[in-house]
């Protein structure tokens, strides 16, 4: 995990969500970056090339997310900071996660295995399994933003 800095989150037409984290200004180079598919969605996830460093990721197309009224469940203990990942190719069932946009925010589900550990911050947390894994994001965004990221994906 790299210490907590905050992250800016932008919204757009063509773009659905960007989430950045200042780690990126750090870059020395390009960062290295996976496209995941989720349930037909694409989802972007950009790494320091050099320490892993997850310094962004973005909502590249969403088709049919989940749309519910309800607020967004916070998880317990979130540890403060980013966290350091790499990705080894393997066979991701792309079915068995998907996008649920919330009342105040969205998760990304990357699989069926449970959150075990949350990493971030109240507004952008990483949930890992037992393993380290990857398999959520949720983003808290404000009512406004909501309404503009439903826009973004059709759902107005």
């Amino acid at each position: 995990m790299q210490p907590r800095e905050g992250h800016i989150v932008e919204i757009d037409d063509y773009v659905p969500l960007t989430v950045q984290w200042p780690g990126y200004a750090r870059l020395q180079q390009a960062p290295r970056s996976v496209v995941l598919d989720v349930k037909a969605s694409l989802v972007e996830i950009k790494t320091d090339h050099d320490s892993g460093e997850v310094v962004e990721l973005i909502l590249v197309h969403v088709v049919r997310p989940e749309d519910s009224d309800n607020p967004l469940a916070a998880p317990g203990v979130i540890e403060s900071g980013v966290p350091l990942m790499s990705y080894v190719e393997s066979s991701q069932d792309s079915s068995a996660g998907g996008i649920c946009l919330y009342a105040d925010g969205l998760r990304v589900r990357f699989g069926q295995e449970p959150a075990s550990r949350a990493v971030g911050d109240a507004g952008a947390v990483f949930g890992l399994s037992d393993i380290g894994h990857l398999v959520e994001f949720d983003a808290r965004l404000g009512l406004d933003s909501m309404a503009q990221l439903r826009a973004a994906c059709g759902l107005a």
